[in-house]
């Protein structure tokens, strides 16, 4: 029955994204991030679902009239030369003999990832108005936040002692990659709920905002920890209520202290006293390791997934691995992309997202003196703080090729896109309003002469 409900919404859908691109984007993010087909047993479960629907949705486009302004953004350009980097890295790594045994590896991400950011740009194009924003931070955040509400059921009847998980078989599946997701979605919800008219929705993602902040904790992942109490800090500087919200997060704190199960205080105590179990250690070296296959490849690294390739890892570790390991993931997003595709690499994602928060301070400012574009705030709020928790929690989780990130970058592109608007239209409506109070003054002079 789920298989069948399943492909029937799928297959339903094609012929609508074919006409419609902007459902097709939306319909791409919900099946990327609930993967309603990993809660299927039969047919559906393998069926390509993502393909199904970005198929006819680039298609659509071609038939469609889209602005392509909103590509000459910087941080769209930056975007696209990441994408060719990424390219060039690859193209280049198959020449290396030493890097062969990640190459298959590296065809699995760069097809991923080509997908991840056609998408993005596709969601550039048809994001064009503030109801169309507001439906894909509905999609992103309602998606991740239903997987919250049923962890933080399982969590409930587990009583905290098991792990919660994402979706098998997708890019949450990983505990670390779940948290990380989560906490990115954390400041849609909160900011998404605060400019919510309707009641029964505002209940809802705020039922969804705090589900989220215990399955956080129920990944058991420490660097989806980290990240958590950063997104919860600049919430509450960025809320209207910061008394409040401080109380709430210290009463919270204590509660998780004083009722978290034994296994997750024994998990996060070492960790909070500064004692390195095999998993940091595991960190620390796959780190130094990173650093030092970069001083031989500082341009090009060796491509997607290169450390886990045992030859390259065993070649360039600083030490041995704990527990007789013979490679490791960057466990980094940092590492990750230094090892993968060079200081290049790094420095342009860098860049991309030193830039991203330069614009969200400047739409920022400019939509507070723009009375029709005052809404963009909280937009620029949520997205910055979201990008902030990725890049806090990246510090310790490999899962640079997240599809949150890129959609928050593309994001930060609309935005841009619709201030502009909101200002052109602000600055004709001034000038006709002058222009007519210039002809009634006119017609009053004549009048009386």
């Amino acid at each position: 029955m789920r298989d069948f409900l399943v492909l029937s919404i799928i297959l339903g859908s094609v012929p609508i994204c074919l006409v419609n691109p902007y459902f097709g984007v939306l319909m791409w993010y919900w099946v990327t991030y609930f993967n309603p087909h990993r809660f299927t047993w039969g047919i559906a479960y393998n069926f390509p679902v993502a393909l199904a629907i970005a198929g006819p949705t680039l298609l659509g486009l071609f038939f469609t009239r889209k602005s392509i302004r909103s590509l000459a953004i910087r941080e769209s350009v930056l975007l696209m030369m990441l994408w060719m980097w990424f390219t060039f890295t690859y193209i280049h790594a198959q020449g290396v003999p030493l890097f062969a045994a990640n190459m298959a590896d590296a065809a699995y991400e760069m097809d991923h990832v080509s997908k991840i950011l056609l998408v993005t740009f596709a969601m550039i194009l048809v994001i064009t108005t503030k109801e169309r924003l507001r439906g894909l931070m509905l999609v992103t955040g309602g998606s991740l936040g239903m997987l919250a509400v049923k962890g933080a059921l399982f969590g409930l009847r587990t009583s905290g002692d098991s792990r919660v998980w994402g979706p098998p078989d997708s890019f949450l599946s990983d505990n670390n990659a779940f948290g990380l997701a989560l906490n990115m979605c954390l400041p849609l919800l909160f900011f998404l709920a605060s400019d919510e008219k309707r009641r029964w929705m505002r209940i809802c993602l705020r039922i969804m905002f705090l589900c989220t902040i215990v399955v956080v904790l129920l990944t058991y992942s420490r660097g989806a920890l980290l990240g958590l109490a950063v997104v919860l800090t600049a919430i509450i500087f960025k809320s209207r209520h910061k008394f409040a919200g401080l109380v709430l997060a210290v009463v919270t704190g204590v509660l998780v202290l004083s009722f978290a199960p034994p296994a997750w205080m024994d998990r996060m105590g070492e960790f909070a006293q500064g004692h390195l179990d095999s998993s940091a250690e595991e960190r620390l070296v796959s780190w130094g390791t990173s650093w030092n296959f970069a001083h031989d490849y500082p341009l090009t690294g060796g491509s997607f997934d290169v450390l886990p390739n045992v030859n390259v890892f065993q070649r360039y570790q600083p030490r041995p691995l704990p527990l007789g390991f013979k490679s490791s993931a960057p466990h980094s997003i940092y590492f990750q992309l230094l090892a993968d595709h060079g200081f290049p690499g790094l420095g342009l994602f860098l860049l991309i997202v030193g830039s991203c928060f330069w614009s969200l301070w400047k739409i920022r400012r400019t939509a507070r003196h723009t009375p029709s574009a005052r809404y963009l705030v909280n937009y620029c709020h949520m997205i910055e703080v979201s990008i902030m928790g990725f890049m806090v929690s990246g510090a310790f989780l490999g899962f640079v090729y997240l599809d949150v990130i890129y959609e928050m970058i593309g994001a930060v592109v609309v935005l841009k896109m619709l201030c502009i608007n909101e200002v052109r239209a602000s600055t004709a409506s001034s000038l006709d309003e002058q222009e007519q109070s210039t002809d009634e003054r006119f017609a009053e002079l004549a009048v009386a002469g």
